[in-house]
């Protein structure tokens, strides 16, 4: 395999996607979510938050989008990448290059999960500074380069999940619902099984629960940095309900990686066995 030519298409599917309006879109919410909520809560501060917490208030914009708004981004990413190329009829037109199906496939997840990185970097920036400007100087910042790559890592499990959607289906809007679909189970069950173990106590719904593909990845990103973070910024993650379902950082780090690689192995299996339309209607 080239690696030139997996970083010709990489560098290619981040123009592509960023040229869509949806990333645009994804983009200026990203803003809205790391911003608005730390005006609201400057213009309350006097009787929500307590000045010992004020360092520590980066920690909400952080953690609390990690389970449910970071998935959405990758399936938004992820589901049109090889659907789009199918759609446009460009599939057939890149392949016909000297370039080998690996290529092509690495090359376009290899510059999804590009943008995917850059927006959770974006949200960590945006975040520290908005904390910064409402609430003054943050502190234990020393645990966000390594949030904010958990973070990178569990998004493959989506983006995964979406691009072999897109590549199974061909078709964006209905492989993006599939992809949401897989999401949205794996979330609703989750919460359903762990209200059923708090009534029950069977320790058999708990482990069902572990399994899912959710759970590891909004586990991973505070099971590695709770336990660098002062107990102020834990006690206002406990107040916004963000908790970690998994206990070990390693069992949701294999998780999360068998998850990612057999949703790109089957991508990958079905691109290399299937003929390239010329184009998708």
């Amino acid at each position: 395999m080239n690696l030139a030519k997996v970083w010709a298409f990489a560098a290619y599917e981040v123009r592509r996607a960023s040229a869509r309006k949806k990333v645009l879109a994804l983009v200026v919410i990203t803003i809205l979510l790391d911003t608005v909520p730390y005006y609201l809560l400057r213009t309350s501060r006097l009787s929500v938050v307590p000045p010992t917490d004020y360092p520590y208030l980066w920690v909400t914009g952080v953690f609390v989008l990690q389970g449910f708004f970071f998935p959405f981004i990758a399936l938004l990413i992820s589901a049109g990448s090889m659907s789009e190329e199918y759609e446009q009829g460009t599939a057939e037109v890149l392949l016909s290059k000297p370039v080998s199906r690996d290529e092509f496939l690495c090359g376009k997840f290899l510059g999804g999960f590009i943008l995917m990185s850059v927006v959770i970097i974006l949200n960590s920036i945006l975040t520290v500074c908005a904390a910064t400007f409402a609430f003054g100087p943050q502190l234990a910042l020393q645990v966000l380069p390594l949030v904010a790559l958990a973070q990178a890592f569990s998004s493959l499990v989506f983006l995964s999940v979406a691009f072999l959607s897109g590549e199974l289906i061909r078709r964006s809007s209905l492989s993006y619902i599939v992809a949401s679909a897989v999401f949205f189970t794996s979330y609703i069950v989750g919460l359903y099984l762990r209200v059923i173990f708090e009534f029950t106590g069977d320790p058999l719904y708990q482990t069902f629960s572990l399994y899912l593909p959710t759970t590891p990845v909004s586990s991973l990103p505070l099971l590695l940095g709770q336990s660098q973070l002062p107990a102020s910024a834990v006690s206002i993650l406990q107040a916004l309900g963000v908790a970690t379902a998994e206990k070990s950082a390693l069992f949701s780090v294999a998780l999360i990686a068998v998850y990612a690689l057999c949703a790109f192995g089957a991508a990958r299996t079905y691109f290399n066995r299937v003929d390239v339309s010329k184009k998708v209607t």
